[in-house]
């Protein structure tokens, strides 16, 4: 799940607490928590260590590869896949991939053998193509994961778009990472190249976990969201308004008014104004400031379709003008005499294609991150699996080592 809701933080919380009170068993625990959100990595990886301890391998697999979709960049999942497959060529290709992820985690480093870890992906001459088939998009995730900040090549992102079904579940994988905290800001590259690879790919089914980077207060991010949704919406736009009435059910006021920006600028046809109608259907449910929101998004959007001289706006306004408080008008007028100047941009812009947004280098945030980064150490429990992939408990495997 993209950006856990409070209700879900809130329980996770809960959880934890009644771990530490040993009031509640791991297992039950990470039960509840998986049932209420299938794609929670920490209980993704609570049950698949579970299971192969257990000698269960198959239950572990099952859940080692859903560990993978819900966060790709993690060398764990990878190196579990290589213990418990029973397919010896597959279970040395996720093996040696672990191996390589293993290699950005600083402490790994250290332990490791010098030369024992590859620099760069390496197919063996006899893997069998079903094997090679399996693994491309796990190994184009993690060509993409090492670029960094650093430019990349034209023909990487033509691998990515040469696969779309086979890419877009670790695509969508980098960003339930991203909302789970589990990156890091040098990462934001990866995000973002990510987002513009789901809207390329142009599903309108993407469009929902699109829309939750819209809203961020971070630009780059932000910026890449709309883009892509825009990318979708655009090519498909009769599909695309049907998924954005499903997205604004429920949705909190910020979402709305996002989905509004994002209305107005799609191709004039049958739905559009309809669609930005349905945002106001939950208006008496909002708070004030919530529900002033979402009507000033409506008509701003409304006058960046019609003009400033708006009679969908003026609907708008003789329907859901009591929501407006006093701040939200003083916007509406300065936002309406801005209009007409604003749709003549609007039409006279050029959008970048994929490659502009993915291939060149990204800045670093500040200076400390202008140097060469590196990965911090996973925080451990001394009963969690040890970080190295042995799939031994911490406490029996580095955990000595890291004392010393």
């Amino acid at each position: 799940m993209i950006f856990p809701p409070d209700s879900i933080l809130e329980l996770r919380h809960e959880l934890a607490e009644k771990m530490n009170a040993e009031t509640l068993t791991e297992a039950d625990a990470f039960r509840q928590a998986l049932a209420v959100d299938p794609n929670d990595p920490a209980a993704l990886r609570f049950h698949a260590f579970t299971a192969e301890e257990a000698g269960d391998l198959t239950l572990a697999a099952d859940y080692g590869r859903r560990f993978l979709l819900a966060n790709p960049t993690s060398h764990e999942g990878y190196l579990l896949l290589g213990r418990v497959l029973p397919d010896a060529p597959l279970a040395a290709a996720y093996a040696s991939l672990g191996k390589l992820k293993l290699h950005f985690d600083p402490e790994a480093r250290t332990e490791l053998e010098p030369g024992s870890v590859p620099a760069a992906i390496v197919v063996p001459a006899d893997e069998p193509p079903a094997v090679t088939a399996e693994l491309e998009a796990h190994r184009l995730v993690h060509e993409l994961f090492v670029a960094g900040l650093e430019e990349i090549e034209a023909p990487l992102v033509d691998r990515f778009l040469a696969r779309p079904a086979e890419t877009t579940p670790l695509l969508l994988g980098i960003l339930n990472a991203y909302g789970e905290d589990l990156l890091s800001e040098t990462d934001d590259a990866l995000v973002v190249r990510a987002l513009a690879l789901l809207g390329e790919f142009g599903d309108p089914a993407l469009l929902a976990p699109l829309a939750k980077f819209i809203s961020l207060e971070d630009d780059t991010l932000g910026g890449a969201a709309r883009w892509a949704f825009q990318r979708v919406a655009r090519r498909q736009p009769e599909q695309s308004l049907a998924v954005i009435r499903n997205i604004a059910t429920g949705a909190e006021p910020l979402d709305l008014a996002c989905l509004a920006q994002q209305i107005c600028t799609m191709p004039e046809g049958a739905g559009r104004t309809e669609t930005l109608l349905y945002l106001a259907a939950n208006l008496e449910a909002l708070d004030t400031d919530g529900a002033a929101l979402v009507v000033l998004s409506m008509m701003t959007a409304a006058y960046l379709m019609e003009g400033s001289t708006s009679a969908l706006a003026a609907s708008f306004e003789s329907e859901f003008g009591r929501y407006l408080t006093s701040e939200a008008r003083k916007e509406l007028k300065s936002l309406r005499g801005e209009a007409d100047q604003a749709r003549i941009d609007i039409a006279a812009e050029v959008d970048p294609d994929i490659y502009e947004i993915c291939l060149e280098a990204f800045e670093a945030a500040d200076e400390e991150e202008a140097q060469p980064y590196v990965r911090p150490e996973p925080k451990v429990g001394r009963n969690d699996p040890c970080w190295c992939g042995s799939g031994k408990k911490y406490k029996k495997c580095h955990l000595g080592s890291a004392q010393n």
